[in-house]
């Protein structure tokens, strides 16, 4: 890339970012209105999207019974027409549908056998709530959870979400003729809803083509947060979680072979790279077989990588294997992608720098001289890190009924009536008690001094309650 041409840009960035760290952009973006996302894609040609699979291509037996079994035993069932079948997997099924109530069109997705397993229980519990508390346009949308015909015996969920139409892995297969400017304002997007989750202290942890929904006007939006994790700022330096994380395709390399790992948000950041360079070419950009094979497809691009970068890996194989790899020259990213905007290659490059430490933060990603003409920062919003109250199930080892309480609690958010009922448990305090009530009431403040709606933990489990004190008797 010539001189020139950075220079150019680095002049066009200063005119285009004003004030960059604004206050403006710091708000919890739920009344957030970016003026019709239409002006930043008005000029963009509509996108080919697959077709889904039609109500009338599934066997008839098949439709009947699903018409039937959908919305088992959910009083909330007659507000909804299913239209088609959109997806189906292991969890259940999603159908898109029609609010009678309202006229939209919306995505309805059944899951089975909730509580089978308290992991997938807990994980389930954790992407509502991360989607309740993180509301972004770019982030997919929980509109309603239909409410449980027993509090204590449900099995299935039923979460309503926005309708869209089809996934990012769909519309880079359909669309081998995406523009420069497809690939910009996509990019865009996703580093925005980004910045608004590293703000909250949330990591995604698992980014890919198929956990972004689109739709043909280019919209695209961030889904599946089953696998992310809140980070806590009284919580150790070094964060370590042990379960699965990221496709390995789009997993950063210093996670490679690694089940151990500290987290930073620089591992978003490696797979939104990954996704960028798979929309230039329409290909995955490491499609490893393992994790030997991924780190050499790494480094047969970004050449090897420094003994300081090495020494941040965590698994001894793979820091090995690297340490004794033969010398690689990086690859002129001009030449991996001939065509692609030089603008584009250069943010590439610093998204897919080997190092964490070398890759930038969203926010100061959205500040490249390639979203020119694009960027504004005041629609740019970060948020308010999340409270760890929301999260103290993470702390504790959870049983089927704990878990199937606290998604039951957070189903209620939906339903603000029922939920101000479930609040009403009351604790009588008998005379005499003045220090068990001291000590509840120490708690109880503590609580509603964060947030009213916020559940009690007790100690053996989640307690809403009220207190209600009797006089003494003369």
């Amino acid at each position: 890339m010539g001189a020139n041409s950075i220079v150019d840009g680095v002049r066009r960035l200063f005119k285009r970012r004003h004030n960059p760290t604004s206050s403006s952009s710091q708000s919890q973006c739920s009344d957030l209105k970016l003026d019709k996302d239409e002006q930043d894609h008005s000029g963009l040609r509509r996108l080919k999207v697959p077709r889904r699979v039609s109500m009338a291509a599934v066997d008839p037996h098949k439709k009947s019974m699903l018409d039937k079994d959908f919305f088992t035993e959910y009083g909330e069932a007659s507000q909804y027409q299913i239209q088609e079948v959109i997806g189906k997997g292991s969890y259940g099924v999603v159908g898109a549908a029609i609010d009678t109530h309202t006229g939209e069109r919306v995505a309805i997705k059944k899951i089975n056998d909730v509580f089978e397993h308290v992991s997938d229980a807990t994980r389930i519990l954790r992407e509502i709530k991360l989607l309740r508390l993180l509301r972004h346009p770019d982030i997919v949308e929980i509109k309603h959870i239909m409410l449980p015909p027993s509090r204590r015996e449900f099995k299935d969920i039923y979460v309503v979400f926005e309708l869209m139409e089809s996934d990012l892995h769909q519309v880079i297969k359909a669309n081998d003729d995406l523009t420069p400017e497809h690939h910009q304002f996509f990019l865009y997007q996703l580093l925005r809803a980004l910045k608004y989750i590293h703000t909250a202290n949330v990591f995604h942890r698992d980014l890919k083509p198929k956990n972004i929904l689109a739709n043909a006007d280019c919209k695209l939006k961030i889904c599946d947060f089953g696998l992310a994790r809140a980070s806590f700022n009284d919580a150790p330096s070094a964060i370590f979680w042990t379960d699965y994380v990221a496709t390995r395709w789009y997993r950063a390399p210093e996670l490679c072979g690694s089940f151990f790992s500290k987290y930073t948000p620089a591992i978003d950041i490696w797979s939104i790279g990954c996704i960028f360079a798979e929309m230039l070419t329409g290909k995955p950009l490491f499609p490893g077989k393992n994790v030997v094979h991924q780190l050499d497809l790494m480094t047969d691009l970004l050449g090897t990588p420094s003994a300081e970068s090495i020494a941040r890996i965590r698994n001894e194989k793979a820091k090995r294997y690297l340490s004794n790899m033969r010398k690689k020259p990086p690859v002129p990213f001009s030449q991996k992608f001939p065509h692609a905007d030089p603008l584009a290659l250069c943010l590439l490059e610093r998204l897919l720098a080997f190092d964490p430490k070398d890759r930038p933060t969203a926010e100061e990603a959205l500040a490249d001289p390639y979203f020119y003409g694009l960027a504004n920062v005041e629609r740019e919003p970060s948020t308010q890190p999340i409270s760890k109250l929301e999260f103290e199930f993470e702390r504790r080892k959870l049983t089927k009924d704990d878990v199937r309480e606290l998604i039951y609690r957070e189903i209620l958010e939906y339903h603000p009536q029922m939920l101000q009922e479930y609040l009403q448990v009351e604790l009588i305090v008998l005379r005499g008690d003045l220090l068990s009530l001291k000590s509840t009431m120490a708690k109880v403040k503590e609580v509603v001094h964060f947030k009213g709606s916020t559940p009690l933990y007790l100690g053996r489990g989640y307690v809403h309650i009220k207190i209600v004190i009797l006089r003494s008797r003369p």
